[in-house]
């Protein structure tokens, strides 16, 4: 009897049914699961020639996920769904942490901001914002590092291994994964793309180190695109196209363009004294300010001096961008002539070239989204939050960012977000950016209802204090925020927005 039960659990060990460790998996293999280093390389490395995927410090999460969709038959890979089906669900459990632990290989080194004018480092840090694509970065993070347990690192993987998700995407024999985005992404490269995409990040495995997380894409090398067509909106040829990026004047005036568009997307690297949080100008602006029916810098241009009911009063260009950094930057605004103000004006005045001085210019702002037929709604909103936005924002909120800590995507609220007299606090506001811009890359996949509902959870959460605060949540209120647009001041579960933002001090 004895021998029995020992024979029993020998046999259930071999089989990996007693939970073999995820370095046995790896390493030795269990029963019907070869060891993962025969494919994979003993360090996770992968193998290029074959295609076979780095593994090695990808995120558990991620691993764990798609050895769960080779076992279940919804990722198809003749290879990966039988060893994956002899796995337990403990076993792909440790195996991916496993994996997960392992250092990068030594041959990645931090990857170099490209600044190849090929196609493949076009769609990888631009994007084809006219078919609404945007660049790889905007989600894998600066030179395709990766962040989160969603986007994962692209930089080390094989131009085969690439090449062939990609493809598996667009055929349908890989799911599409959160909110189907890889497969609408995929669907809009042609073969010739795919493989320079993939070609792309491959070669950036050899790239020098350098601070990718601080420094944007060089201007002047990444071919510029002309905004998208809305079908809603008049003929695509009345809406105006800012110059290609190509185009970059030359000398100094030149430079101190290509230091505004440095500003413009890399903002608290690029303005430290004057920024509070890690938002960027793209942030709100998509497309390095160039995108039509996204606040474009082009529309904002040739729209002042222009009389805001903010600050009743008559506003230049230069004390506009001002309140962008005391508001939406919760910092401090530079005084006017600053070197920074200079090279913001001077970027959104090139972006303008061409452009006719028209305060209604078609694509200028977010266009405009009426009221919802129910009114807006924090617990319909929540749920919107948590199908569509949490993916890439957090299920807190507080946004994701690489390991070095550049945040690919800002936060909604919390201490590190936009203060309460930002102009994306208005819920109208919010709700027009979401409905024509949200999700990144599905704009438009929520109705008006949706955007509504989600853009007041979204203001219904505590963040810095309105710098305009005049020592009282209620008489900031009565002051700024006495409008139907704003959650300042309101109670919601049992506490006052706003009352916990304390006084605005000014960044370091």
């Amino acid at each position: 009897m004895i021998s029995k039960v020992f024979g029993l659990g020998l046999g259930l060990m071999l089989s990996g049914i007693c939970h073999a460790d995820g370095a046995a998996i790896a390493n030795t293999g269990v029963e019907a699961a070869p060891a993962c280093q025969t494919c994979h390389g003993p360090a996770g490395e992968g193998v290029a020639q074959a295609g076979f995927p780095r593994l090695a410090s990808l995120g558990a999460a991620y691993l764990q996920r798609q050895l769960d969709a080779f076992a279940d038959g919804t990722r198809v890979n003749d290879v990966m769904m039988p060893i994956a089906s002899a796995l337990s669900d403990a076993d792909r459990a440790a195996v991916s942490a496993y994996y997960a632990a392992l250092p990068e290989p030594a041959s990645l080194a931090p990857a170099a901001e490209p600044v190849s004018a090929s196609a493949g480092a076009s769609l990888a840090t631009s994007g084809r914002w006219a078919d609404m694509l945007p660049a790889c970065e905007q989600c894998h993070g600066p030179g395709g590092r990766g962040v989160g347990p969603d986007f994962p690192p692209l930089t080390g993987q094989s131009a085969t291994y690439l090449s062939n998700q990609l493809t598996a995407w667009q055929t349908g024999a890989r799911p599409p994964g959160p909110l189907g985005l890889m497969a609408v992404i995929a669907e809009k490269l042609s073969e010739a793309e795919v493989r320079a995409v993939a070609d792309h990040y491959a070669a950036l495995e050899s790239a020098p180190p350098d601070s990718a997380a601080a420094t944007p894409p060089a201007a002047g090398d990444l071919p510029g695109d002309p905004p998208r067509a809305d079908p809603t909106a008049p003929a695509a040829s009345a809406v105006f196209q800012p110059p290609p990026e190509s185009e970059l004047p030359a000398g100094e005036f030149g430079d101190v363009v290509r230091r505004g568009r440095e500003i413009f997307i890399a903002t608290p690297h690029a303005a430290p004294t004057y920024v509070g949080n890690s938002l960027r100008c793209v942030s709100c602006h998509l497309n390095a300010g160039r995108l039509a029916d996204s606040s474009p810098m082009w529309a904002a241009f040739v729209s002042y001096p222009a009389y805001r009911s903010k600050t009743k009063s008559v506003a230049t260009f230069q004390q506009r961008l001002q309140g962008c950094f005391m508001y939406s930057m919760n910092g401090r605004a530079p005084p006017l002539g600053a070197p920074e103000l200079v090279a913001l004006e001077s970027y959104a005045y090139w972006l303008a070239s061409g452009a006719p001085l028209d305060p209604k210019i078609a694509g200028r702002g977010y266009p405009a989204l009426e009221p919802p037929a129910q009114s807006a709604d924090f617990i319909r909103g929540e749920k919107v939050y948590a199908e569509n936005c949490a993916l890439c924002h957090g299920d807190d909120g507080t946004g994701q960012r690489t390991e070095s800590g550049y945040a690919v995507f800002p936060a909604l609220w919390g201490s590190d977000s936009f203060n309460w007299g930002a102009g994306m606090g208005r819920i109208s506001n919010a709700a027009a950016f979401i409905k024509a811009n949200m999700p990144l890359a599905l704009p438009g996949t929520l109705t008006k209802q949706q955007a509504w509902d989600v853009a007041l959870y979204m203001n219904s959460h505590e963040r810095p204090q309105d710098p305009r605060y005049t020592g009282s949540v209620q008489g900031t209120r009565d002051n700024f925020h006495a409008t139907g647009d704003s959650m300042y001041g309101r109670e919601v579960a049992g506490k006052v927005l706003g009352a916990s933002g304390g006084e605005k001090t000014d960044p370091e």
